[in-house]
């Protein structure tokens, strides 16, 4: 069957409110076969705090289920936790589901996330500015816990949907020296059986999952592979049940089998140039904002993601409840461009771009370094593997700048601190950027969506004035799906879980 989805962009708000409990759909199918999937890269560590890559989530989520969960347009969902309440604006008081046992059969009771958030903090994380807000840790009884903050947290519940609510077994956190990037131990609806690096990840159903009767297959199997015209092949031949990230200049071919779907939806997913604030070559906000003013983001969606996508005005989708302030505008004005470089001194300017080692990639690179070299500037491309560009990146910062997505986050408020705070992961700079606090902060503490709203605005223009990272398309979620699946589901992140998809 042909046909392509798309799914308008949710603008319901995470609300800070407690949520009942509500019961899973279908019924367990017996023997639900293998389902084949093909993804871009792998996985960049198996342990949810470790890991520096946002497209680990889907190889996170078959083994870690979630204090919070989410539906498709972002609204928090019960998961591991029944249901929450703010006691006070300083106080969250989770309520745990009984009887939920991690893979290794330890209990997964208050306890259990208690050395969970506190390892999440804890030296050797790459979260712990996520739960920085997290004071302490109170186990009340078995199956409730309460998060004392150092101060309100507005974006607190939804932080609790991402990789510090997936919740691993402490007694093999400890086996392994606190460390399950190689030996995963969750809570999630399969287990882990084998990982071949850079080849394929295989996981087998859990038989005592928390939820008898969300359907799940057997057995998944995902394997890596980097090419995009590699992974559209296989899934054409029916080597693959599912193909993540079909990319744009192979959407047609799926479309035009009509023994393949194509699902297609908007998300978060932000392809953008990462720039380390810090440096000579890109330390003056002026050149940044004449890098940005110099794209032609039109031509860009058009030639290298052919139509699939929509232009931004900041770091979040329009649509979207948090989409930026309209005073935050990207604009393409190649002589207000060619000003700004004058006025920084920046004449003549050249610096070496990380960017990934595939073909979509590559066309970018090679449209940005034209549209570039009309204002003076040469951007030398140094492409790279996936996961090694990363690590060059925010690991060495061996580039001043770096083309890679962002992913999205549940919350948007985690969106503007995982990037632009001081101390953030994905902040080569370690530089605030001017703003971003006092906006972030006054978030916070709201506790409405409207006042929600207001501060995120701040947070938008802030970032657009500065400039450290610059967005160039939201490109939309395109997956392939063989003829036998049923029941795929994606979400405003374009971070698809495997639950509930079944094999005819």
């Amino acid at each position: 069957m042909r046909m392509s989805s798309r799914i308008r962009v949710g603008l319901a708000a995470a609300m800070l409110v407690a949520v009942s409990a509500c019961g899973g759909g279908g019924s367990d199918g017996g023997d639900g076969g293998t389902l084949r999937v093909a993804t871009q890269a792998d996985i960049s560590s198996m342990d949810p705090i470790r890991g520096n890559s946002g497209g680990d989530h889907q190889m996170l989520y078959p083994l870690y289920d979630t204090l919070v969960s989410f539906d498709k347009d972002l609204q928090p969902q019960p998961g591991l936790a029944e249901s929450w309440e703010y006691e006070t604006p300083t106080a969250l008081v989770l309520k745990l589901r009984e009887g939920v046992t991690f893979h290794d059969g330890a209990p997964l009771d208050a306890e259990a996330v208690k050395y969970n958030l506190e390892r999440a903090a804890a030296e050797g994380s790459n979260i712990a500015a996520d739960v920085e807000s997290i004071e302490s840790v109170e186990v009340v009884d078995d199956l409730t816990v309460k998060l004392n903050l150092t101060q309100p947290n507005s974006a607190l519940v939804m932080t609790l949907a991402d990789r510090a609510g997936m919740m691993v077994s402490p007694q093999a956190a400890e086996a392994a020296g606190g460390d399950l990037s190689t030996n995963p131990v969750g809570a999630g609806g399969w287990k882990f059986v084998d990982w071949k690096r850079g080849t394929s990840m295989t996981y087998e159903k859990f038989d005592d999952y928390w939820d008898e009767d969300v359907e799940r297959v057997d057995k998944v199997v995902i394997r890596v592979m980097p090419e995009p015209k590699t992974r559209a092949t296989s899934l054409r031949s029916g080597q693959q049940d599912i193909a993540w990230d079909i990319v744009p200049a192979d959407a047609e071919s799926i479309q035009d089998d009509d023994k393949l779907t194509l699902h297609e939806q908007p998300r978060m997913w932000t392809w953008m140039i990462y720039t380390n604030r810090a440096s000579e070559e890109l330390g003056d906000p002026r050149v940044r904002r004449a890098l940005s003013l110099a794209m032609d983001r039109d031509q860009l969606l058009k030639s290298a993601y052919f139509g699939l996508g929509t232009k931004p005005r900041g770091f979040l989708p329009d649509g979207y409840w948090a989409e930026p302030s309209e005073k935050a505008q990207l604009d393409y004005d190649v002589d207000e461009a060619k000003k700004l470089i004058a006025e920084a001194g920046a004449e003549g300017l050249s610096f070496d771009m990380l960017l990934y080692a595939d073909s979509t990639s590559t066309r970018v690179g090679e449209i940005l370094k034209q549209q570039w070299s009309e204002i003076g500037v040469t951007a030398n491309l140094v492409p790279r593997e996936v996961n090694q560009a990363n690590s060059d990146y925010f690991n060495d910062v061996k580039t001043p700048a770096f083309f890679a997505a962002w992913t999205g986050r549940p919350d948007p408020a985690l969106t503007y601190r995982l990037m632009f705070t001081k101390e953030a992961y994905f902040n080569t700079s370690k530089q605030s950027t001017p703003g971003i606090e006092e906006a972030l902060a006054e978030d916070a503490v709201a506790t409405t969506q409207e006042d929600r709203k207001k501060a995120l605005d701040k947070a938008s223009e802030a970032v657009v004035e500065d400039m450290p990272i610059i967005p160039i398309v939201f490109q939309h979620s395109l997956t392939g799906l063989g003829e036998n699946v049923e029941g795929f589901e994606s979400n405003l992140l374009g971070k698809p879980k495997l639950l509930g998809v079944t094999l005819k």
